[in-house]
């Protein structure tokens, strides 16, 4: 199976309430092996103020995505990227409204890929407890390269699924996949 995991960096948290887009970014997980040379990343220039309390978590300033392309350029490219591979998210809720939210107005419509939120696979592996992403990597020994930045949490969750992945065996992830609500 391929898979492509993903993540966002975003201004806040609900784009209904006016939260844009300003990191996306995916890496393939082919035969249960993360290939890191085989990724999507791109920063994106919301077109508004960056609160504060984001560049300080993230290290995304105005002054980064100055002259960054906009929010539909860069989705065009991650669906592009995506194709129709089954798509694996850390709170995929999360980042999935914002894909869908932006991906609506730019006329690309809502992502069609199947899809696994790792929080439903740590919970199976990891029966008690938080499942946030900090917590789940530390379970696992997995340092991540660059967290909360798109791709370095995208890379440490491909390893964290190919982790728990060959905890519980491969042949278990089918009965994690969720169908898109479109």
């Amino acid at each position: 199976m391929e898979f492509v995991v993903i993540d966002t960096e975003t201004t806040g948290m609900n784009p209904y309430r006016g939260a844009k887009l300003i990191e996306v970014a995916g890496v393939r997980v082919k035969n249960w092996e993360l290939c890191r040379d085989d990724f999507f990343d791109s920063l994106i220039d919301p077109e508004c103020i960056i609160p504060i309390a984001i560049t300080a978590l993230t290290g995304i300033s105005n002054l980064t995505v100055k002259d960054k392309s906009t929010v539909c350029d860069v989705l065009r490219g991650f669906y592009s990227f995506a194709g129709d591979a089954t798509l694996v998210i850390h709170n995929a809720p999360f980042d999935l409204s914002f894909i869908n939210f932006y991906g609506d107005k730019c006329g690309l419509g809502k992502l069609r890929n199947q899809f696994i939120d790792t929080i439903e696979v740590s919970k199976a592996v990891f029966r008690y407890g938080r499942n946030n992403l900090d917590i789940l990597l530390a379970r696992l020994g997995i340092i991540p390269e660059s967290r909360h930045r798109a791709l370095g949490d995208a890379l440490a969750t491909a390893e964290a699924f190919v982790a728990m992945l060959n905890r519980i065996g491969t042949n278990n992830v089918t009965r994690f996949i969720k169908k898109p609500n479109i």
